[in-house]
């Protein structure tokens, strides 16, 4: 004989908050990751704290190795003096003054 389990309706809730939980843990997630985050490590941050990492994840600035990404794929090149980017084909330097080439 099969016995069949029915879910009280507190394991329900729980269930479905837990599901819930794990589905929005993403979306501070996504966006962390989009500025240079670890997903994984947000991931987890949203699903445990929600509200605090959406915000955490929303006025977080990007890492400097995306910012650095963000510029090479625009085409700026680094000041070899400043280390400042400078828009492709610029001479000199706008904000050292130098010549870059």
């Amino acid at each position: 004989m099969i016995k069949i389990y029915l879910m009280k309706e507190s394991e329900l809730i729980m269930l479905m908050l837990l599901t819930t939980a794990l589905i929005l843990g993403i979306i501070p997630a996504t966006i962390a990751h989009q500025k240079g985050r670890d997903f994984v490590a947000w991931y987890i941050y949203g699903v445990l704290l929600f509200i605090i990492a959406l915000i955490h994840s929303l006025v977080i600035p990007k890492s400097p190795k995306q910012i650095k990404e963000d510029f090479e794929k625009q085409g700026y090149t680094e000041c070899p003096y400043c280390k400042e980017y400078v828009k492709p084909g610029a001479t000199v330097c706008p904000h050292c003054q130098r010549d870059i080439k």
